[in-house]
């Protein structure tokens, strides 16, 4: 071991097996100097075979030297080490483990222009300003609530509209992750937690959030340990395919995806000959209905406050409310939703040099259970084809197909199962202010009335990318999903619920540096309900991007 190396003569500790490479070059001087020096000076005491004896110690040293200029220096741990990289890109070994370690993320600043079609707030009977979607407007932004023209909630024609436009600056997709590995009998031992601060949903309890101080706060994106092919924990989900996703500056990406994105799961993969896969997985369930008060999902609750319906007196009839009998007009009320199975997901891929192609099948299990009287259950059941291809230079065409009955949001924006609960049924009143009905008064005979089926959907999504320079490219794309709603002959669900969602992006970005982007994207999208009623909305979008 050393301190300190030596610049003159034989490097310290030779012999040991420590040398320095800059005195590496010293040494064969020396010894080919050695000879001449001798044959100059003309020794009368030096024989031919002297000679010859010293030309192979010289020979024989040069050999030692290149031997021990192949072994690293070992240095001790702690301050003063070297950084020695890790196992895989980008990542550093952990000193006195054989764990590597990678701290990544990126910093997002983004500036998103609705000229038409933002989602509006909870003001105005519904047509307030601003709902906080920043994401942008794909599937998990605002495409799904774009404003429907000639419908607004107050009544008064074109109002929505009017209120549509709308600017948006964030940071709040920046995000930080940690990314630990380690080699074991069994396989790689690893480890993974990403964080962002995109928790912020539309229409809660803000008040200048769009000032210096906001509410955002850090939100769970993955989580979860692996060992060898097995996984336990949050991350993408097994049905989604990554791969095939375009390059947009939408937070928000496609509508039609094949999800769920980032949900907890426990997944086996099996390592298949020539770049093939196989991986089943039993996913947490995320049932999801559309029903009289528009879409809803097993966790969406109630206003923790009220109390529960109760059925009115006359007496009190005259003084009912929706906050005094909690009979709430919503779905949050009617959400007869349990969950009683995994989402089971199977899926195949193979990867090679051309791109990569992956088939995958679900299924996913509904109950709706009030309680009561309503005990139904469903499976719904469906499959998926995508991948990508390289075309020429390093061009990509990404694409994707999924259908299903029932198959739910395994199809970004789509809902497994339609049923009345929840409406007026058997020609009874139900509204906001009078909770006198058979759900309250004769619970039997309301159960006994409700109806649901599975939803047969389907969705499909094109992409292409194009490489003008080694930095500059774009992408231009569409996707769609469609879903045959029934609506048992109530109004609202028509009106409540999405039919055909239908979204373009074209973009160009410019990466300056490496791990830098810097675009501009234009994007449209569409919005059908089940009673035919449109809305439009149209975006540019513009964001710096850092990688590390």
């Amino acid at each position: 071991m050393f301190d300190q190396p030596k610049t003159r003569g034989l490097p310290y500790g030779f012999g040991g097996g420590h040398v320095l490479k800059r005195d590496v070059g010293i040494i064969p001087a020396i010894g080919w100097a050695l000879p001449a020096l001798v044959l100059a000076a003309d020794l009368p005491t030096a024989r031919a075979d002297e000679i010859v004896d010293l030309r192979a110690g010289q020979e024989l040293l040069e050999r030692r030297l290149e031997e021990v200029a192949q072994v690293a220096p070992t240095m001790p741990a702690g301050s003063g080490a070297p950084v020695v990289a890790g196992s895989f890109p980008r990542s550093l070994l952990i000193p006195g483990t054989d764990v590597s370690l990678r701290i990544g993320g990126q910093g997002v600043g983004s500036v998103l222009w609705y000229l038409k079609g933002a989602n509006t707030g909870g003001a105005l009977g519904g047509q307030g300003g601003s709902s906080q979607y920043t994401d942008g407007q794909g599937g998990t932004g605002n495409l799904p609530s774009i404003p429907l023209a000639g419908l607004p909630a107050s009544g008064a024609i074109g109002f929505a509209h009017s209120r549509s436009s709308a600017w948006d600056f964030s940071g709040k997709a920046s995000r930080i992750f940690l990314d630990a590995r380690s080699p074991s009998p069994y396989g790689e031992v690893k480890a993974y937690i990403e964080f962002d601060f995109l928790a912020m949903t539309p229409n809660t309890n803000l008040n200048n959030n769009r000032g210096s101080v906001n509410g955002y706060i850090p939100r769970f994106r993955q989580g979860y340990a692996a060992l060898g092919g097995l996984l336990a924990g949050q991350t993408q989900g097994t049905f989604l395919d990554v791969d095939s996703l375009p390059e947009l500056l939408d937070l928000a990406s496609q509508t039609g995806i094949t999800f769920i994105a980032r949900t907890p799961q426990v997944r086996y993969t099996y390592p298949l000959p020539y770049g093939a896969s196989i991986a089943v997985a039993a996913e947490n369930p995320s049932p999801s209905v559309a029903g009289p008060f528009g879409a809803y999902f097993t966790d969406t609750n109630q206003i923790p406050t009220s109390s529960s319906c109760a059925a009115l007196t006359s007496s009190s009839a005259t003084n009912a409310t929706n906050i005094t009998n909690a009979c709430l007009g919503n779905a949050a009320f009617f959400n007869p939703l349990q969950d009683i199975m995994p989402d089971f997901v199977v899926r195949g891929r193979i990867e090679q040099p051309w791109g990569h192609l992956q088939a995958g099948v679900t299924t996913v299990g509904y109950a709706l259970n009030d309680g009561l009287f309503l005990n139904k259950t469903y499976i719904g059941y469906g499959g998926s084809v995508s991948g990508h291809f390289f075309t020429w230079d390093k061009d990509n065409l990404l694409w994707g197909v999924a259908g299903g009955e029932g198959i739910g949001d395994q199809i970004a924006n789509n809902f497994g199962i339609a049923t009345n609960f929840g409406g007026a049924l058997a020609g009874q009143t139900f509204n906001a202010t009078d909770s006198r009905s058979f759900f309250s008064t004769n619970r039997a005979f309301y159960d006994s009335a409700v109806r649901a089926t599975t939803i047969t959907s389907f969705s499909a999504r094109i992409a292409y990318q194009h490489w003008w320079t080694p930095e500059l490219r774009s992408t231009i794309d569409f996707s769609m999903n469609h879903q045959d709603v029934p609506s048992f002959g109530i109004a609202s669900i028509r009106t409540s619920n999405n039919k055909e969602l239908n979204l373009a992006h074209l973009n160009l970005i410019w990466s300056p540096v490496a791990f830098v982007d810097l675009g501009l994207e234009y994007a449209w999208g569409h919005r059908v309900t089940v009673a035919n009623n449109r809305g439009d909305a149209y975006t540019l979008q513009s964001s710096l991007r850092f990688r590390f």
